[in-house]
């Protein structure tokens, strides 16, 4: 018995069971290189066995094969099997080193699969027809041997079994708090994939059981691609996408439950039928519509929660901008979101009463409105579960308010948001009932040319009235030219309000001039959307910072891209230096002919002070941001000298010996290397890491 290598030391001391035509039983151990003899059995076809029950000390194994839910019978072939990393193959996906020994002995190869062996087979794999020798139409003949489980071997003959390494790919994923790049793309997919279904997209939604054949679904791309090793390209509408993946033991993937109802009948009348009832949140019974799907390995949770799609329920609940009290820790929330949440929070917390281990990282991403739902999320989780809980959010609105950012500050939150993405301003006072807080800002912009910098300072007005704040620690994608998409944005942390919510302040800037309440923000943009934005500038980032280390020294910026960066800042300088205020006379004329229904019924002398609110104001954001401008130019240098290292890149794994290779094949994608060309990645300087 042998494994893809062709070596049978995986295999070595396993106890095997031969049973023969008449029921005579001989057993025995495979020596130290999975090599057994054996005699003077009974003629006819023989069925040899491998039945025993796993009993390592392992403690995820021993954890899967006692836990309440879901408890896998797992047999000693099975983790030897998994311990095995797959062997070298031909192009047509054959293996080929343990084809090689067999001619060598002179023995019939059988290829096999784990599943061959065991009687409960509903959490493994289905065989690889392609690979797999199907089992032999011999055991028929087998009489009182052939309801044995097992393979059929002919007597005076020598076989070779090879057993198909049972294993998986995993994305990496880094548990260091820290932000790394590597997160940042893989998380930024999760967030793009939880807009797909588990299995199909059904009106009304229905949960299936398996097959999930569906490309690009959830269970497809979990069970039945990286669950076989196979590399998904497609998550949802996106794509092709390439994950950065790890070969590991299949128990040890992000677990898909298996489907066997007879055996898991009391999951079933818990409410676990399928797979996907386990996995997969989509909320109708409180009317949220929220989305989200869940998995885990034996290292990380993770938790992905959908942003909007669909247009009325998600609408409803952006704009219910009511606050109320965030009864699991402290402060304000938004009344859409917490509902949101609420919703997700008993799905969350039955799978974790079920599979959370008490060592796994947790792990929560969400894009736009999953975002904000997503801190609510983890900040329960790091009260009520683990402080080692970690959260990638991606252009998402406001969630909560003063007290609650603060009480929310040992939560790591890497934020991520899109130059040209205007949600991040959401929840704007305006969408709540008493959004006539944007007055003044809409003065300013009477007050003022309403061009360039005037719509930038009328909407940070607006925006420092609004009683929610942003939590986490911000990173920012600016695109090198204005206007530019995100397959050439820059990662980095301007911390000036101006650039940080310069497309917010404009979104905001050009409601104030809609004279009502204003029509929902339209998200469909490219810089806010999930696949075309943030995924794509996160696959973007990945490979500067990876060419950063490897071919310029560890440099943040290119000198191209200080210079395109410095010349925005200094053109946004510029214009706000020359913001000049009209005259009452001309304000008061342009809201009379503009017929501007927030100043109806104002007398001359309202109007007045209206207008010297206004331009106060202004004048105040403009004295802020003023010489925040320029700490963000001496910024930006300052960045430019700091040194990008591997565990910027790569977190925890930027140590695994195998690193360079997995990041070398990655980089010979060819859509991989269609991106760099996009992102303009040079070499510049000499390589400095491996």
């Amino acid at each position: 018995m042998v494994d893809e290598h062709g070596n049978g030391r995986p295999y070595a001391g396993l106890k095997f069971l031969l049973t023969d035509s008449q029921g005579q039983t001989s057993s025995d151990v495979l020596d130290s290189d999975g090599y057994a003899r054996v005699e003077s059995l009974y003629g006819g076809p023989i069925v040899l066995s491998l039945p025993d029950q796993y009993s390592g000390n392992d403690p995820w194994y021993v954890g899967i094969s006692r836990r309440e839910k879901f408890t896998i019978p797992l047999t000693e072939l099975q983790v030897a099997a998994e311990q095995s990393p797959a062997g070298p193959r031909r192009a047509d996906g054959q293996t080929y080193l343990a084809k090689e020994r067999a001619a060598q002995l002179q023995a019939r190869l059988i290829r096999a699969e784990v599943s061959y062996f065991t009687e409960v087979n509903g959490h493994l794999p289905e065989p690889d027809e392609s690979w797999a020798t199907p089992p032999p139409k011999l055991k028929l003949n087998a009489r009182l041997a052939k309801e044995q489980t097992g393979i059929a071997l002919g007597c005076s003959q020598s076989y070779v079994i090879e057993i198909k390494a049972l294993r998986a790919f995993s994305p990496l994923l880094s548990r260091e708090p820290d932000f790394c790049a590597l997160n940042a793309y893989h998380l930024a997919l999760m967030s793009t994939f939880v807009y797909a279904p588990f299995s199909t997209d059904k009106k009304p939604y229905t949960s299936s059981p398996p097959p999930y054949d569906s490309i690009g679904s959830i269970g497809h791309v979990l069970q039945n691609q990286l669950g076989r090793r196979v590399k998904p390209t497609q998550f949802d509408g996106a794509g092709p996408y390439h994950m950065i993946c790890e070969e590991v033991p299949y128990s040890k993937r992000l677990e898909i439950m298996p489907y066997d109802p007879l055996r898991y009948e009391k999951e079933s009348q818990e409410g676990w039928r399928n797979p996907e009832d386990v996995h997969f949140l989509y909320d109708t019974a409180s009317g949220t519509n929220t989305q989200a799907f869940i998995t885990h390995n034996d290292k990380v949770v993770l938790i992905s929660v959908r942003g909007t799609q669909e247009i009325l329920a998600d609408a409803s609940r952006d704009a219910d901008a009511r606050q109320v009290r965030f009864k699991e820790g402290q402060g304000q929330a938004h009344r859409g979101f917490y509902g949101a949440f609420q919703a997700a929070k008993p799905f969350v917390e039955r799978y974790l009463n079920a599979f959370y281990t008490g060592k796994q990282t947790l792990i929560v991403c969400g894009h736009s409105l999953g975002g904000a739902i997503a801190l609510l999320l983890a900040d329960w989780l790091r009260r009520e579960w683990s402080d080692n809980t970690q959260i990638y959010t991606y252009g998402a609105p406001r969630a909560g308010d003063a007290a609650f950012v603060k009480a929310a500050q040992p939560l790591t939150h890497h934020r991520i948001v899109n130059h040209n993405d205007p949600v991040p301003a959401v929840p704007l006072p305006w969408m709540d009932a008493e959004w006539k807080l944007a007055l003044p800002g809409t003065a300013l912009l009477f007050s003022s040319p309403v061009s360039g910098i005037a719509l930038l300072l009328a909407g940070l007005v607006n925006l420092q009235g609004d009683s929610y704040e942003h939590h986490g620690e911000q990173w920012h994608f600016m695109p090198r030219k204005p206007g530019g998409g995100s397959e050439a944005a820059v990662l980095w942390q301007p911390g000036c309000a101006l650039i940080d919510e310069q497309t917010c302040a404009r979104y905001v800037g050009e409601i104030g001039l809609d004279g009502d309440m204003p029509n929902r923000l339209a998200v469909a943009g490219t810089h806010h959307a999930s696949d075309s934005g943030y995924a794509r500038a996160a696959l973007t980032n990945l490979l500067r910072w990876n060419a950063s280390i490897e071919e310029r020294n560890g440099k943040l910026f290119s000198e191209a891209e200080i210079r395109d960066i410095y010349a925005q800042l200094l053109s946004t300088a510029q214009l706000l230096e020359s913001w000049q205020a009209r005259s009452f006379n001309e304000f008061r004329w342009e809201i009379r002919r503009r017929g501007e229904m927030r100043f109806y019924g104002k007398s001359d002398l309202e109007l007045r002070a209206i207008y010297a609110d206004a331009i106060e104001q202004g004048e105040r954001v403009r004295a802020e941001q003023s010489p925040a401008l320029s700490r963000t130019q001496q910024r930006l240098l300052a960045q430019a000298e700091r040194l990008v290292t591997p565990r910027c890149v790569f977190g925890e794994h930027a140590e695994r010996v195998d690193l360079a290779e997995l990041v070398a094949q990655w980089r010979a994608i060819n859509d991989n290397q269609v991106a760099e060309r996009l992102a303009a990645v040079t070499k510049e300087g000499a390589r400095a890491f491996a």
